[in-house]
């Protein structure tokens, strides 16, 4: 907070008063300006002369000279005057071990003043010094304000404490661990979620804060006495804990339920994580849960609408329930994830995908029209997500993929490049699994307006693989052949001619000549298509039958690759995380404790190193120094 107090704290001066001119001893004037108030009653006199010193820092005129004043200006009850002199010190203290000592001793002195915002605002900034000579100073002030009489403090000094062990880890001894899980017991409820944060800070090796059952029954006691975010702490710690049986499973489930009807997404989410923890090694209780906290979260996701970020995390949410094989259970509610215009992208695109998870024969059909008016919107990418929508549910639904192809088929006469591009892509994936829909097929594939490279390569690949269906599509891979093309037209083309030829080798002989000429002969072509198109030469050349022989395969596609990657990472996501959000595992966005520990020891090291290390004016003292004693022996 402390820069924010220096650019208000400019931003309130008129520059001409600050800022005419690069005066030479300017910084001698401010000097004086600080000496005649120190006397001064004004307090507004006083922060201005301070102001002044602030602004000058902030443009890099280095004001160090003033530190003596600034510390005797420190005497005063003017909390904004303290503001501005604590981000003073503690700007020039880490850059000078000298001047450090002198904030340390402001700052102690300050700890122990009769105003409690003074006292937690000095330990904050105390607690910010991250020199290595600090440490030994921290922890006294810390212990003592971990038992002061107001809770402002206390809180402050908790929050110390995990600076401290961010810095020093080896400085936080059990005693302070102790202290943190009595304070759990204070009477303000913001000591106690400090106290919860500090533990699970310090106790990460150990999996965070170690819950029993007597301190699970006083938490819950006391959840109403907490804040939103303190109850979503709370129940969040709760999800961590394990029943010892059934009776107390129910007991807290029953507590909490009522919770559920929160009008606070964080804390209908972190109940949930608890109902699903607590069940998840329960198959027919979980069934009931997801049940149960079906209309909970609609609501949420329909009352939401002046809050489109809290109503994108409560749809990830529900997306990451139905892709666990939930999705009949939000199946019969598939209205309530229909865009409207008012909307953003990311959360139209997001019910998309929802919508293709909890299809089923029931609603497909009002479906259908739904998505069918969403690809002749004026957007073009929701038009795309819609399409590729319909795609993922004719994999997913075998029996209605005859009448979502016809349905993609329509969409042709549209008339525009966008919609046939992707209509080309979904109807790739459509046939991988399932290619007895290629003859509805034909005559997409043979329009002209095919300008995107993904929707490129999806036709080269439907015509190689399914050439031999295909009566046209020697001539229509012909069209690509000598055109420039991107390298990875370029390879699905030379697949393509190879599959085709050794089906349809009279039409195919003289175009895959063509390709081969094309690659091999061009001096700038890239390298690993000039290998790849080698390969296929000489295994040709070698013997044809036994190439077609290792080609002739038929495969069924069950599941896509790229679908059972995302579904097996996906079972590693933790509900109410930002793994649901992010769709990656945690350990991809968040550093862990010993990534900052190695930091901070570096960061260490070269302080002690450029202690060690003589400046430039010592080392040229020493052979002068040298030379005088010689010549006083002589």
């Amino acid at each position: 907070m402390r820069p924010h107090y220096a650019s208000s704290s400019v931003a309130q001066v008129p520059k001409q008063q600050y800022f005419e001119g690069n005066r030479k001893g300017e910084v001698n004037e401010l000097k004086v300006q600080m000496k005649n108030t120190l006397n001064e009653k004004d307090d507004k006199k006083k922060r201005e002369v301070v102001k002044k010193i602030i602004a000058y820092m902030t443009l890099g005129i280095d004001v160090s000279r003033l530190f003596p004043e600034m510390c005797m200006a420190s005497y005063t009850n003017d909390l904004i005057q303290k503001k501005m002199i604590y981000l003073y010190l503690t700007t020039y203290a880490e850059s000078n071990k000298d001047l450090a000592f002198m904030a340390i001793s402001t700052f102690q002195k300050d700890c122990k003043h009769s105003d409690p915002k003074i006292r937690g605002f000095a330990l904050r900034n105390l607690c910010s010094l991250r020199f290595a000579g600090a440490f030994e100073f921290l922890m006294p002030a810390i212990r003592e304000a971990l038992m002061d009489i107001d809770a402002y403090v206390r809180k402050t000094a908790i929050m110390g404490i995990v600076k401290v062990y961010y810095m020093q880890p080896e400085s936080i001894k059990s005693d302070i661990e102790d202290q943190l899980y009595k304070m759990i017991n204070d009477n303000d409820p913001l000591v106690i979620i400090n106290a919860i944060h500090g533990l699970n800070e310090i106790l990460v090796a150990e999996g965070g804060m170690a819950l029993s059952r007597k301190m699970v029954e006083y938490l819950l006691n006391r959840l109403k006495e907490f804040n939103e975010w303190g109850q979503a702490t709370i129940l969040d710690q709760l999800s961590k804990y394990e029943p010892k049986d059934d009776k107390e499973m129910f007991d807290i489930m029953n507590i909490l339920e009522e919770r559920l009807k929160h009008s606070c997404s964080s804390i209908v989410l972190a109940v949930i994580k608890v109902f699903m923890n607590f069940t998840n090694s329960k198959p027919k209780i979980y069934e009931q849960v997801i049940q149960r906290i079906k209309a909970p979260l609609i609501t949420l996701a329909a009352g939401s609408e002046n809050n489109q970020e809290v109503t994108f995390t409560i749809l990830s949410h529900i997306k990451f329930i139905a892709s666990k094989g939930y999705d009949a259970v939000f199946a019969g509610d598939y209205k309530n994830f229909y865009c409207r215009a008012d909307e953003p992208s990311y959360n139209k695109f997001l019910k998309l995908e929802i919508l293709a998870l909890i299809a089923s024969d029931n609603n497909l059909g009002d479906m259908l029209n739904e998505l069918g008016e969403y690809v002749t919107d004026v957007d073009s990418e929701l038009s795309k997500k819609s399409i590729q929508a319909l795609g993922i549910i004719a994999v997913r639904l075998p029996e209605m993929a005859s009448a979502i192809v016809k349905w993609l088929i329509s969409f042709i006469s549209l008339q525009k490049e966008y919609i046939t591009n992707e209509v080309i892509i979904v109807f790739k994936d459509i046939l991988r699994k399932d290619s007895k829909h290629i003859k509805d097929s034909l005559d997409i594939l043979q329009v002209d307006c095919i300008t995107d490279n993904n929707s490129k390569v999806a036709l080269i690949y439907i015509l190689g693989q399914y050439g031999g269906q295909i009566p046209l599509a020697p001539y229509i891979l012909e069209n690509f052949v000598g055109s420039q093309e991107s390298i990875e037209v370029k390879h699905a083309l030379l697949v393509a001619c190879v599959k085709l030829f050794l089906i349809r080798a009279p039409e195919m002989q003289s175009i895959l000549g063509r390709v081969f000429h094309d690659i091999l002969m061009n001096e700038n072509e890239d390298l690993d298509l000039k290998d790849r198109a080698s390969f296929f030469y000489r295994a040709l050349q070698t013997d044809v039958n036994e190439v077609k022989q290792l080609w002739q395969y038929q495969t069924k596609v069950d599941k896509f690759l790229e679908e059972m990657d995302i579904k097996k990472e996906s079972l590693l996501f933790e509900f109410n995380t930002l793994s649901v959000i992010y769709q990656k595992n945690e350990s991809k966005f968040i550093k862990s404790f010993e990534h900052f520990s190695s930091l901070r020891n570096k960061e260490l090291q070269d302080q002690i190193q450029e202690e060690e290390t003589p400046t430039t004016s010592q080392v040229e003292e020493q052979p002068q120094a040298q030379a005088s004693g010689s010549s006083s022996i002589k």
